[in-house]
């Protein structure tokens, strides 16, 4: 941690370092290769190529700050000037501080740097300087590529989550007018049922309204979606039953919120419509496998339902529509939803795949 740390804080110094470790290790070797043998050989050869790699530091760290001068520049000549004075003086620096090095701590008998040994010693570490030159300006376009990356990812997310926050603000506002409607014609023929309205009414938008989480736990969902239904049977009393049916493994689990709530009131809504006597409604949340199951079935017909979606395009008919492009964006194939007819029956059912786990199939 300390390291990867201290790598996004430096980046430059220590892929230039690694590079400078891998070459230094070629010329090792190179020089290994060509030496004639001898009982000291293995021993200078470690030792001089070791001062050589501290006198690289330097220069390393003048690389570093100069072409990061040069790029905040934005001037292409420039960075050619600097790679080609590192490149034909950078050796002599090197040189003189290897030997300097050697002279001062490891022995007084090397002889001085000379022109001979320069033309001799450059070509190999032109080569190297160039090495550097071209790690420093690929890690340059590499944070470039990561930090635009970054940019894109964060615009995507921001984009997503305003889409999310536009889904979350349209849940219908029509609930809320059939309400005070309902409470207007109680407040004459049955006051007290018309309070219990206003405070259950008041309870619920308290919860909803209070949300501003992109995703809620069933269990809390449950709750809002408890109050709504509480509200529904006081208003329609014999003409309206609900059931609710959660596994308890279920309850802590991640949804979207309002996704529930959507389903309940598209189906008190059809239903209700659709319904001369009673409607019933079940909601039933189960997890099997990692699959969460969320089915909410009401008495009715689907073609009806439908032909009901198509005169109310300005009210709930946009549910379906909020609920798919919801799961799309928290969940994109790890996600489905159906709306079928069985028996009397229509049934709304969702299925998410919890992290960790394959997908299942319809059952």
């Amino acid at each position: 941690m300390l390291f990867k740390t201290l790598y996004n804080k430096y980046p430059y110094f220590f892929n230039l370092l690694v590079v400078l470790v891998l070459l230094m290790m070629i010329r090792i070797l190179d020089q290994y290769a060509w030496i004639p043998p001898d009982p000291k050989r293995t021993s200078y050869i470690l030792i001089s190529h070791l001062f050589e790699f501290l006198s690289f530091f330097p220069l390393v760290l003048l690389i570093i700050y100069s072409y990061r001068w040069a790029l905040a520049r934005k001037q292409v000549i420039l960075h050619i000037v600097l790679i080609l004075v590192f490149a034909i003086f950078g050796p002599t620096l090197v040189q003189l501080l290897t030997t300097s090095l050697e002279i001062s701590i490891w022995s007084d008998k090397i002889g001085p740097v000379t022109f001979d040994i320069l033309k001799k010693y450059t070509p190999g570490c032109s080569a190297v300087i160039l090495f550097l030159s071209a790690t420093f300006y690929l890690t340059h376009l590499w944070l470039q590529f990561t930090r635009q990356r970054d940019e894109v990812n964060k615009a995507e997310n921001l984009t997503r989550e305003i889409r999310l926050k536009m889904l979350h603000y349209q849940i219908n506002p029509h609930f809320l007018f059939n309400v005070l409607n309902s409470i207007h014609a109680l407040i004459d023929e049955n006051p007290d049922k018309a309070k219990n309205l206003v405070v259950e009414m008041s309870d619920y938008y308290r919860s909803t309204l209070n949300k501003q989480d992109q995703t809620i736990s069933i269990e809390k969902e449950i709750q809002s979606v408890m109050k709504y239904l509480e509200i529904q049977k006081t208003r329609f009393e014999e003409g309206f039953e609900f059931e609710i049916s959660v596994d308890e493994a279920a309850r802590a689990v991640l949804i979207p919120s309002f996704v529930i709530h959507l389903l309940i009131e598209n189906a008190v809504k059809y239903g209700i419509g659709q319904n001369k006597q009673q409607l019933i409604l079940r909601l039933s949340v189960s997890l099997f496998e990692k699959v969460l199951r969320i089915r909410v079935s009401n008495t009715g017909k689907l073609m009806v339902a439908k032909v009901f979606i198509q005169n109310n395009t300005d009210e709930t008919s946009h549910s379906i529509e909020i609920i798919k492009s919801r799961l799309a964006l928290l969940y994109e194939e790890h996600s489905s939803f159906r709306l079928i007819e069985d028996n009397g029956w229509v049934h709304a059912t969702i299925e998410l795949t919890l992290p960790g786990e394959k997908k299942a199939g319809n059952r």
